[in-house]
């Protein structure tokens, strides 16, 4: 693997699953022209890389500029880790509650990244598990065999009515990501397509 001291060479060994350039080659924009940042499922690839929430395009790849295929390189084959991706999300609903509880017990789960915020469950969009699903989402896209959960303290914490859980679970379904609860009488790691079937019953089983 290429030093980390150029994120971009680490990148650029692989093949873009976004704008589907080769490796060897920044990303693109749809006009044509050198994408600013490289895309998100593309530095995902490189484990090193996968906290970050943007990868820049050197200067000297001359973003905003006409895109030119560079020198063909071999893509490096996606390889999925041997652990599964936990994805973490906290959340309170007022400033006066504290998350760190819920922060510690999520890191000492080996969640990586973990998104947080103090919002009501009232709000109909939560901005930090939007963030939340959608690098699930993104990790899942990039490395498809790639085992990934969204983690949560407990099942409240994603939201406190049926639809919305439900809704929730479908999501995570439809992207063949995995649902887990530290805590609570549901307590484990759950297929979405399970924990939708059962949650009404009460009866879900862990993975």
């Amino acid at each position: 693997m290429t030093s980390l001291a150029e994120p971009a060479l680490a990148v650029e060994q692989f093949d873009c699953p976004t704008c589907s350039v080769p490796a060897g080659s920044t990303c693109r924009t749809r006009g044509g022209k050198v994408a600013p940042k490289y895309h998100t499922p593309r530095f995902m690839l490189v484990p090193q890389l996968r906290a970050e929430l943007e990868v820049r395009t050197p200067a000297e790849r001359g973003p905003g500029h006409a895109w030119e295929m560079g020198p063909a390189v071999q893509a490096a084959a996606p390889q999925a880790q041997v652990k599964p991706t936990r994805v973490g999300y906290a959340r309170c609903s007022t400033a006066a509650q504290e998350l760190q509880s819920q922060l510690d017990a999520l890191h000492e789960a080996g969640c990586d990244p973990v998104f947080s915020e103090k919002i009501s469950t009232r709000i109909k969009v939560r901005p930090e598990f939007v963030k939340a699903l959608a690098y699930a989402q993104n990790i899942k896209k990039a490395v498809p065999h790639q085992r990934v959960i969204l983690t949560v303290h407990e099942m409240k914490r994603l939201g406190r009515g049926a639809a919305e859980l439900l809704t929730i679970a479908e999501t995570l379904r439809n992207d063949d990501i995995q649902l887990e609860l530290l805590t609570g009488p549901l307590q484990g790691v759950y297929d979405p397509a399970l924990f939708s079937y059962s949650y009404g019953e009460r009866t879900c089983s862990a993975v």
